[in-house]
């Protein structure tokens, strides 16, 4: 009877057993499916090769929307107030328009304890800090590239004048985006600010050399994919585009060139931004944190092409990797490129684009 006993309790502690493991195994995903961290921003910020780790050691979901435009991010963001994303990752020409609408919320950045590593410049810029107060945390940069498919252009282009050459007539994609008359500004026109451009100055100046491009573009690119896709199926030759095209490409085995010409080049430094109201706030930094960290870093720019931010990755990087993303001249080489800015009268810049796109 004792023996008989002691199997029917063990049978009970078994199943006891079992059951607390089963309910264990089941409350975890529950608790990481509740936990969700939604982000808007550019391609690549928020690929699944520095995603997946956070997400296993927070047990959080990152759910990302790719916008091809600043002007689409702020279009997603207002019209939902902000509810919908905790984190954008906005670039210099978006950051100020979110703030000027009452959108962002202001960051503690003792919360985000690898903000002590940033490269001295991406402590607190003019493009993410407003009346004194932090509003951003940076994550990557880098210049708008003229690039190019080797097998037809044979040599490294020297000018951005050559988007004009009728050789390439209906074999060039632009980004379907208005702060490309800023780099249309920066080629001839002599502005002394790009981003500054009254509507006089827009008809008298831009307009002539912005409309001599449009029989030379094959289709405007709204998403890097979409740019990858048109070299590869030979529909174009040349763009205005950023690294994360070049790097598909390479890995596809594509002979594609990128480059800076003569005339120098616009850029983009982007930030996390966080929405205001967001109810997981603490999870946005516990991102914005990772983010910042050597390893994340160093991933981030290996799948893009986009170029770091945080000194933790110096020990990461081959020499050759320092040298191309200009890290052992940072101040000087940033100095130089015409980072995006508000545009004050931003109307007058689209109703021009899309006139050129009309025609």
């Amino acid at each position: 009877m004792k023996l008989k006993l002691n199997a029917v309790a063990l049978s009970l502690l078994w199943i006891c057993l079992t059951l607390t493991l089963t309910l264990t195994s089941l409350a975890a995903p529950a608790q990481a499916a509740s936990c969700t961290l939604r982000i808007i921003g550019w391609e690549g910020y928020m690929d699944e090769s520095f995603t997946q780790p956070f997400e296993q050691e927070y047990g959080c979901k990152v759910v990302a929307t790719y916008a091809g435009s600043s002007d689409e991010m702020y279009a997603k963001i207002r019209a939902s107030r902000g509810k919908t994303y905790d984190l954008v990752t906005a670039s210099g020409d978006l950051t100020k328009r979110l703030y000027d609408s009452g959108l962002l919320q202001p960051l503690d950045l003792e919360q985000v304890a690898n903000y002590a590593d940033l490269f001295p410049i991406f402590k607190q810029p003019e493009y993410n800090t407003f009346d004194g107060t932090a509003y951003g945390v940076s994550i990557g940069w880098g210049p708008d590239f003229l690039i190019y498919d080797k097998s037809v252009v044979k040599q490294e282009p020297k000018s951005w004048d050559i988007l004009y050459d009728k050789a390439y007539e209906g074999k060039i994609s632009l980004p379907d985006y208005p702060i490309f008359s800023a780099d249309v500004a920066l080629w001839g026109a002599g502005e002394p600010d790009i981003y500054d451009l009254d509507k006089a100055t827009l008809e008298s100046d831009i307009k002539p050399r912005l409309f001599d491009l449009r029989p030379q573009v094959r289709k405007f690119w709204s998403s890097q994919g979409e740019l990858s896709q048109l070299f590869l199926n030979k529909e174009i030759a040349l763009a205005w585009g950023w690294a994360v095209a070049v790097e598909d490409l390479k890995r596809a085995d594509f002979p594609i060139g990128a480059t800076i010409p003569k005339e120098g080049a616009t850029g983009w430094s982007d930030s996390w931004m966080l929405m205001k109201g967001s109810k997981n706030a603490e999870i946005a930094y516990a991102w914005m944190n990772y983010m910042l960290t050597g390893p994340a870093q160093k991933a981030m720019s290996d799948v893009t092409g986009y170029w770091p931010v945080s000194t933790q990755v110096m020990p990461l990087l081959s020499e050759e990797q320092i040298s191309s993303w200009h890290l052992d001249d940072l101040e000087n080489y940033y100095g130089n490129i015409y980072f995006w800015e508000t545009v004050p009268n931003y109307d007058e810049w689209v109703a021009l684009w899309n006139e050129f796109r009309g025609q």
